[in-house]
Order: C-alpha cells, then structure tokens, then sequence
C-alpha cells in the first residue's frame, strides 16, 4: 500500500491488477482536461495539434498519481500497449461528487402570513 500525498486528498485507484494512490486533480486541471478532450475529437484541427491534446491528457492523468513508481509502472504498460484510456478513468471517478453524500435539507411548510 502506498503512502499518501501531504497537503492532498488522495485515494487509491485500482488500475489492471494494482493499487495506485491518486490524487484529487484540481478544478482548474479538469477544466483543462475537458478544454483539451473536446480539442482532440475535433476533425477540423490539424494533426499534431490534436496529439498534443492527447499528451496533455496524458499528463494530466498521471500528474494524479502520488507514487513516481506507479507512474512508472504505468508508462511501462502504455509502452507496452496494455493501458486503455478506460483504465484510467476511475482517476477522475474516485473522489465523485461529495454532495451527492449530504442529505437534503429538509424545510417544514411555509412561514405563516401576519396581518397587518
């Protein structure tokens, strides 16, 4: 088991048969990645503008991964051919949506009218 990230909210990510310990990407990083997903499906774009879109992806990707080892272990694989971007995508399914955990508010009738 990996050892946590400082300063970060982290939890582990089963990726193929390992645990890997991620990070929560911030909001500005999924910004970027939704900016650069969109960039990359894009027919009109040039080539190497779309396979820089991919490699930044990429990156974003594995900038949320704490161990330099497990990074590695996932370069090696995509090397290799046996990563799929699937695999990767439970990174920015971990951490979910933290209100969808609260219970709702729940408010009792409308405050009675006074007579004035």
């Amino acid at each position: 088991m990996t050892q946590g990230d400082p300063g970060h909210e982290t939890r582990p990510v089963k990726i193929k048969d390992r645990q890997v310990e991620t990070r929560k990407l911030k909001d500005v990083q999924i910004l970027l990645m939704n900016r650069e997903a969109q960039l990359v499906t894009r027919t009109d774009l040039p080539m190497d503008r779309r396979l820089k879109g991919a490699a930044t992806l990429m990156d974003l990707l594995e900038s949320a991964i704490v161990q330099e080892s497990d990074r590695q272990w996932l370069t090696d694989l995509n090397v290799k051919g046996e990563l799929e971007l699937s695999d990767l995508m439970e990174i920015l399914t971990v951490f979910g949506d933290d209100k969808a955990d609260e219970k709702p508010v729940v408010r009792r009738g409308r405050p009675r009218k006074t007579a004035v």
